[in-house]
């Protein structure tokens, strides 16, 4: 079984996801939104102190609040960033972002080292994640289901009472609704939806609750 450890980083308040198999070790970080070296140190050292050995960084989508961090975990566990193809255009736009919120620090835009596409299944000790395409926040969004554990990962796509923003390049509100009611809304009641900010739901409060959908 998968154990998890969320970090919340960055001047958006974005999650940051350690998700690690507590027998074999090895984990993935999901999101790596350090954007200073206390928050990178604070990340790597929850990661040291249990011993774990990351496989691999991944990002539900290119917005540079979710990879400001991925040069910082690259260097230091020599690991390949994951990410869906299309995520390319807002990587290249990530510094400018940066500066539109007027951010002093640089989001590195360098591309994704391997590409993630919709039903892959990604493998962590005894579990697995599965690949979700739901693209409509962003072009290439994903979301990352642990069936066994009963957990999914939605990125900006889904909230606790609410959904991504749709007005950035890429944007696609119908596009959003459909990939949620479904492909997310289709995963158990009891799923717990951990998201790219904000406190964690289940699939069957925002089926039930959720006023945007």
């Amino acid at each position: 079984m998968l154990k998890i450890d969320s970090f919340v980083f960055n001047p958006f308040a974005e999650n940051t996801y350690v998700v690690y198999d507590d027998g074999t070790k090895e984990c993935v970080i999901i999101d790596p939104g350090c954007s200073t070296e206390g928050e990178a140190n604070e990340l790597f050292g929850f990661i040291d102190s249990h011993g774990l050995k990351p496989l691999m960084a991944i990002n539900t989508h290119g917005h540079m609040d979710h990879i400001v961090g991925n040069m910082a975990v690259k260097k230091r566990y020599g690991i390949p960033v994951a990410a869906h193809p299309n995520v390319k255009d807002d990587f290249m736009r990530s510094r400018q972002h940066a500066q539109m919120f007027g951010l002093s620090y640089i989001c590195d835009c360098e591309l994704p080292d391997r590409d993630l596409e919709d039903g892959e299944v990604i493998k962590v000790g005894e579990s697995t994640l599965e690949v979700i395409s739901t693209p409509g926040h962003a072009i290439g969004s994903i979301s990352l289901y642990a069936e066994i554990e009963g957990w999914v990962f939605t990125g900006d796509a889904l909230f606790c009472r609410s959904i991504g923003r749709t007005d950035l390049p890429g944007g696609n509100y119908e596009q959003l609704r459909t990939n949620i009611i479904e492909r997310l809304f289709h995963l158990p009641d009891d799923t717990e939806v951990y998201s790219g900010h904000g406190e964690i739901t289940t699939i069957f409060d925002e089926r039930k609750y959720n006023m945007f959908l």
